[in-house]
């Protein structure tokens, strides 16, 4: 019985999960979101958004996620957007664009991934925040990542600094809800003891007198109003607070990440 009752509660939380992210896949703009996957150089059926959403049978415009697609891929497949993958350090997918153009692309990209991998960029490249995606010709590479580690140091210090301030705010956020907190707390216990009185001392009238019975029957109905109150406001702040403690586990999770890539930025 009791394994019949965990896996009704399991099914009921799964049903929970995928209505909501139903809900999530119907706001989607599909058009913009094709034409994003198609500009990230990735097929449609390779995206995660649209597998997610189809797996839990979202209403999804797949004429708009077509048209979106193929709006993005023919502009991804132009010289322009060529050199700017080549110049944002990101290989190019080829088996998007083939056709008679496609040598064109290749060497538009080629040309982005050398200024790219120019030496005078490394700095900024690393300081951008993008990891480097191995893509530097051999006879750029080294000069090149001398500097992306520089710019890439900044960064990642920069980041652990800013991820510290933030989970400091996050702690005095935290810190500042708590007093509200254990003090709704300590009226929760106060006013269910004073319901528990009000109930014994109703018990105790005989039944006829109902004049009296209904004088407590006020008192209790206007407790367990401030009880509800006290009890949605509690349950909010605790909200709060979780979502702020597991912010900052995700942030201090950042910090260590980052930290254990500074020893690699040595040069």
């Amino acid at each position: 019985m009791k394994k019949i009752i965990l896996f009704c509660a399991a099914l009921a939380l799964t049903g929970c999960a995928s209505y909501f992210k139903r809900k999530s896949c119907e706001q989607i703009n599909w058009f913009e979101h094709g034409k994003k996957v198609a500009l990230s150089g990735q097929w449609l059926n390779s995206d995660a958004t649209v597998s997610e959403c189809r797996k839990v049978e979202a209403e999804i415009s797949e004429s708009q996620l077509d048209q979106g697609f193929k709006a993005g891929m023919s502009k991804y497949c132009s010289r322009e957007q060529a050199y700017q993958t080549g110049k944002f350090g990101d290989f190019f997918s080829r088996d998007l664009c083939e056709g008679p153009q496609i040598n064109v692309l290749l060497n538009e990209h080629k040309k982005g991934v050398k200024d790219y991998c120019a030496k005078s960029n490394g700095q900024q490249a690393g300081a951008s925040g993008k990891k480097y995606q191995n893509i530097c010709p051999k006879e750029l590479e080294s000069a090149f990542l001398v500097e992306y580690r520089k710019g890439r140091k900044r960064y990642v210090q920069t980041m652990i600094e800013n991820r510290q301030t933030e989970i400091r705010d996050n702690e005095n956020k935290i810190n500042a809800l708590r007093g509200p907190l254990l003090y709704k707390q300590g009226r929760l216990s106060a006013m269910r003891g004073q319901k528990a009185s009000l109930e014994a001392q109703k018990n105790s009238i005989p039944l006829e007198n109902l004049t009296l019975r209904s004088s407590f029957d006020s008192q209790i109905e206007s407790v367990n109003s401030e009880i509800s109150s006290l009890q949605s406001q509690a349950s909010s702040e605790e909200s709060q607070i979780r979502s702020l403690e597991n912010s900052n586990s995700a942030k201090n999770a950042e910090i260590t990440e980052f930290r254990s890539e500074l020893p690699s930025l040595e040069n």
